[in-house]
C-alpha cells in the first residue's frame, strides 16, 4: 500500500460490527461498514444478517437441535475492509463491541497494525446492540460533517458515559446456553417466570459485561421499568434518543416505543430487530432499549 496522505485532516470513515444495532437505512446513510461476525449451527458456519437473515436465525432456532454459537471477525476480514476504503484515500475510526463481551476489538487493533500508521483508529464502546448503535451514528454523523477523529473520540466517550442499555428476556434458556447464567438462577427464574432486566456496567472490574439492574414478573412490567429507570436518567419530559430492540416480534418494542413518546420529547425514536449473532444468546423474546438524553452532538 502506498504511503499515507495526512490523516489528520480527514473525516474519517466508519467501521463497526455485527453486534451493531441501528436501522438498516443508517449503515447506507452514512456508509457505515460492516465487520461480519459468525453464528456456528455445528459444523455450518453463517456470517450474522448476511449469509442469515433475522428471519431464518429465529426460524431455525425454533426448530431447536443444535444450539448456535458465535465467533468474531478474523483479522483478514479487518485487513480487507481497512484495505478498500484506505485506497479510497481516507482515515479509518473502527467502532466495535465491549472487549468484555468480545474478543473483536483486540482482532481489529491486530489489522489496524497492518495498516500505515496513523492510519486506523480502533475504539471499544464498552457496550454492544443499539447502545453500541449510538456511538456509531455519534461519529457517523460526526465524519459527515467534517469532523476528524480526534474530534469525535470526545464525542464518542461522552456518549459511553451519558448513554445506556437495559434489556430483558422472554426465556432464560438461551443466557443459560450460552453461560451468561449459572444452573441456579435459570431453574429459580424459570420456576417463578422471573424477567431478569440486565445492562453492561461501565466500572470497575465487571466494567463491558453484563450485570443485573433489577427483574420484573412480566413482559409489560419490564416496559413499565425500562421507563422508570431512563426518567431517572433524563428527567421526564425531556429530550430523549433511543433505539428499542425485539427479537422476532416487534409487538412490545412498539409498546414499549408507545410509552417513550408519551414521557418524553423524542428527538429519535426507533426499534431494531437484535442481530441475529445476539439473538443466540437472548432468543426470540428479547426486549430491549438503549437510550441517550438532548440532542445529537453533530
Amino acid at each position: 500500500m502506498t504511503a499515507p496522505l495526512d490523516f489528520l485532516d480527514i473525516p474519517p470513515a466508519i467501521v463497526t460490527d455485527a453486534a451493531c444495532d441501528i436501522p438498516p437505512a443508517w449503515f447506507e446513510q452514512y456508509g457505515i461498514q460492516v465487520a461480519p461476525l459468525k453464528i456456528l449451527f455445528g459444523d455450518e458456519i453463517f456470517r450474522s444478517g448476511i449469509d442469515i437473515t433475522h428471519a431464518e436465525f429465529y426460524d431455525r432456532l425454533a426448530h431447536g437441535g443444535v444450539h448456535p454459537t458465535t465467533t468474531q471477525p478474523t483479522a483478514n476480514d479487518f485487513v480487507e475492509i481497512y484495505t478498500r476504503l484506505l485506497e479510497q484515500k481516507v482515515p479509518v475510526l473502527s467502532i466495535h463491541i465491549s472487549e468484555g463481551l468480545s474478543g473483536t476489538a483486540n482482532v481489529a487493533r491486530m489489522a489496524a497494525k497492518q495498516m500505515p500508521p496513523g492510519a486506523v483508529t480502533v475504539w471499544g464502546t464498552g457496550t454492544l446492540s443499539s447502545a453500541q448503535g449510538l456511538q456509531v451514528i455519534t461519529a457517523a454523523r460526526a465524519a459527515q460533517k467534517g469532523y476528524r477523529i480526534d474530534a469525535i473520540l470526545p464525542l464518542l466517550k461522552a456518549t459511553h458515559e451519558q448513554a445506556d442499555l437495559f434489556f430483558t428476556v422472554g426465556d432464560l434458556t438461551y443466557l443459560h446456553r450460552g453461560g451468561r447464567i449459572g444452573s441456579v438462577r435459570y431453574q429459580i427464574g424459570q420456576v417463578l417466570h422471573i424477567k431478569p432486566i440486565i445492562t453492561v456496567s461501565k466500572e470497575g472490574e465487571t466494567a463491558g459485561t453484563y450485570i443485573s439492574k433489577g427483574r420484573a414478573r412480566s413482559m409489560s412490567k419490564a416496559i413499565d421499568q425500562f421507563v422508570s429507570y431512563i426518567a431517572e436518567a433524563v428527567g421526564e419530559g425531556n429530550k430523549l434518543r433511543a433505539i428499542s430492540l425485539y427479537g422476532d416480534d416487534p409487538t412490545l418494542a412498539e409498546q414499549l416505543n408507545a410509552e417513550l413518546a408519551q414521557h418524553f420529547d423524542c428527538v429519535t425514536l426507533e426499534k431494531v430487530p437484535t442481530a441475529p449473532v445476539l439473538g443466540v444468546h437472548t432468543g426470540p423474546d428479547a426486549l430491549g432499549v438503549s437510550f441517550i438524553g438532548g440532542d445529537w452532538p453533530a
